[in-house]
């Protein structure tokens, strides 16, 4: 049975977005497994006191079952080139742990940090990332990701962000592209459009 996961962030002990992940955690045991009963991750999340301080990566594998439960501390990588790559009807809806066909386009970068995935035309996501292109000050996000993250799902609910429809050959309008996920936030790593 193919398995899922969550990657949750956990800053000095407290984890952030907990509501976020619980409700796409469930949505996707619906979905995929038929699973309706809810999993409360609050019971099942006991933060080490190794991992209580500094930014921890938390993953969660699930299935119809929580199975696995993993901490590890963090770095924010370090992006300054990236490479885009085009690729058509990729589906990566549920944040499954098999990325056989992302590690693909990732292994297009050649010599780049990262990539800008097109997906039928459309700009999507980066690898382990959602992207937000900054132009003027204003801050756009892909209407069409691959996978709808935690990060993005925050900021947009609290207004910092816009969605719109970005076509591979819109990129160069922007100034800037900012890579997120449920660990980076906005404005940790930033590109310049021309790298």
């Amino acid at each position: 049975m193919s398995q899922l996961v969550e990657s949750i962030k956990i800053l000095n002990g407290r984890c952030y977005n907990l509501a976020l992940h619980e409700a796409r955690l469930n949505r996707s045991r619906f979905e995929v497994f038929g699973i309706s009963d809810k999993c409360h991750l609050m019971q099942y999340i006991q933060v080490p006191e190794a991992y209580s301080y500094g930014l921890v990566k938390c993953r969660v594998i699930y299935d119809s079952d929580i199975r696995e439960i993993t901490y590890s501390h963090y770095q924010i990588r370090k992006i300054q080139s990236v490479k885009i790559v085009e690729t058509e009807n990729l589906n990566y809806e549920y944040k499954w742990i098999d990325r056989s066909q992302l590690d693909e386009l990732f292994n297009q970068r050649c010599d780049a940090d990262e990539i800008i995935i097109v997906n039928n035309g459309l700009v999507t996501d980066g690898y382990y990332y959602n992207l937000v292109f900054e132009k003027e000050g204003h801050f756009f996000t892909p209407k069409s990701p691959l996978l709808h993250g935690i990060q993005r799902a925050s900021l947009f609910n609290k207004g910092k962000i816009e969605i719109l429809d970005i076509l591979g050959s819109d990129i160069a309008v922007f100034d800037k592209v900012h890579y997120i996920n449920a660990l980076t936030p906005l404005g940790k790593i930033v590109v310049d459009i021309r790298n």
